[in-house]
């Protein structure tokens, strides 16, 4: 399924052709093979665009893992699966957030992503069922004469359908900004950056800066933490150490090495 995903011809309205017909050299990026010997971070219109991938391998591996392992999880394992399945669905809503309140709107005069957003309300819908099944875990795992059933079964179909309109989703934007990432100008990449970090370090201090960041890096394969945070490797390392001391038990349901290279 994951070759036939690469292989699939990607359909999308390009809103950018008519608007700004004037060619520009577009980035070459393989999202299936970043690493430090593959980007050029040194080019800033790159280094500015690669978050954008990053992340995105963040939503799509973090919500395979929830819908292979839902369904079918161990009464044993469930308490500790709840906040790994919590923070995933929180990081592709937290994500739709910057999109729509920062990168589309800086965007829209060089890139217009109209299409993506106007895409962003089914997925979120299919995301708020299952912050609703979610509720439904955690009364599960709290117990009691009137606990519900594992809605297993209803996490792993609800992430399926998230999927399949999500993964097609993910890869226009990439495609979007690959075409036309040249048009933007350093100095709104640059305040965009100052924004997004803020935002995001925020969100970070709210769920715990360790567990958070740990979580992000348990989704990324050695080549892309390679490049990508943007972070010494010494305090990288230290996130990934402590993050696996602390919590172990929740970041084990993290993506397979298979996954991590799709």
């Amino acid at each position: 399924m994951m070759a036939a995903e690469q292989d699939a011809p990607l359909q999308y309205t390009d809103y950018n052709a008519e608007k700004f017909p004037e060619p520009v050299e577009p980035l070459s990026i393989d999202k299936f093979n970043l690493s430090a010997a593959t980007v050029d971070m040194k080019d800033p219109v790159v280094a500015s665009t690669i978050g954008l991938f990053t992340v995105h391998a963040l939503v799509r591996r973090s919500l395979r893992s929830v819908a292979r392992q839902a369904r079918s999880m161990e009464p044993a394992r469930r308490a500790a699966f709840l906040p790994y399945l919590k923070f995933a669905f929180a990081t592709l809503d937290s994500h739709h957030h910057h999109e729509e309140d920062l990168w589309f709107p800086a965007m829209k005069p060089y890139v217009d992503f109209a299409e993506s957003s106007q895409e962003h309300e089914e997925i979120e819908s299919l995301l708020h069922q299952n912050l609703e099944h979610f509720k439904t875990a955690e009364a599960h795992v709290k117990g009691g004469a009137d606990a519900p059933a594992w809605p297993g079964e209803e996490i792993s179909a609800t992430t399926e359908r998230l999927l399949e309109l999500l993964v097609p989703h993910l890869a226009k934007e990439e495609t979007l900004a690959c075409l036309y990432a040249r048009r933007v100008p350093l100095a709104v990449y640059e305040e965009f950056e100052k924004k997004i970090e803020k935002m995001v370090m925020d969100e970070l201090k709210k769920v715990g800066l360790v567990w958070g960041t740990a979580f992000q890096l348990r989704h990324w394969s050695a080549g892309e933490k390679e490049i990508w945070p943007p972070m010494p490797y010494l305090v990288r390392a230290g996130f990934e150490f402590f993050g696996w001391l602390i919590y172990g038990k929740n970041l084990a349901f993290g993506p397979t090495d298979e996954e991590l290279r799709n």
